[in-house]
């Protein structure tokens, strides 16, 4: 059995060094703040979409962009997007695979390179 009060309680400001010079406050992670291997990894996968994205008509584009909720778009159902752009669902089910064709193909050079995790 442990009693509590025989260990020392430690502050974020005690020093965790034999030389005093780094406070335990020092090393913890804030759970809040952004890592920079995580925010290099997200700008670089913007920049891919982007750019797949190039390849496609206007109309291609928006379907994608409400249909996956892309670039602050709500996502939408087929059936709402038809009503906007005043297509039929099953015409915007067919340019939206049509588009999806068109990025794997433009994608296809750099897809060894694309990573995917579950993270």
């Amino acid at each position: 059995m442990l009693i509590p009060w025989l260990f020392k309680e430690t502050s974020l400001d005690d020093h965790v060094d034999a030389e005093g010079e780094t406070r335990l406050a020092q090393l913890m992670e804030d759970p809040r703040s952004v890592q920079p291997e995580q925010a290099l990894h997200s700008r670089q996968l913007v920049d891919i979409a982007r750019r797949a994205l190039e390849g496609l008509t206007e109309r291609e584009r928006m379907i994608l962009y409400r249909r996956f909720g892309l670039f602050g778009n709500d996502e939408m159902t087929l059936e709402q997007i038809g009503r906007v752009v005043g297509l039929s669902r099953e015409r915007v089910r067919q340019l939206e695979k049509e588009a999806k064709a068109k990025i794997r193909e433009r994608l296809r050079p750099i897809a060894s390179e694309l990573r995917f995790s579950d993270h």
